[in-house]
């Protein structure tokens, strides 16, 4: 979701944090794990106030097509998908003891 949200424009670790609503500590480690593996560029501005933004790199951008495609899918099996996952709750939940 990271590298969508980041291809769609938002840069900056707060924006990216409310839309994927995630804690941050979570979301810095993942966000340096795709900077460390080659898909995101972090860079930091020499400011009065520290200011960071991250890019994609070409490796990043190369793998929108597929998140895309992952996205559409999951939309099309959206009501199968959400029945599985009702019928595994409801058996978790009817588990004698």
């Amino acid at each position: 979701m990271l590298i969508y949200y980041i291809s769609d424009g938002i840069k900056r670790p707060g924006a990216l944090q409310k839309k994927i609503a995630a804690d941050r500590r979570v979301m810095t480690k993942q966000l340096d794990e795709l900077v460390k593996d080659g898909f995101v560029d972090k860079i930091s501005f020499d400011t009065k106030i520290p200011k960071v933004e991250y890019q994609l790199t070409a490796l990043g951008f190369s793998l929108l097509p597929l998140i895309i495609s992952l996205e559409s899918w999951g939309e099309k099996n959206r009501a199968v998908l959400e029945m599985a996952l009702n019928e595994k709750n409801d058996q978790i939940i009817n588990i004698p003891t």
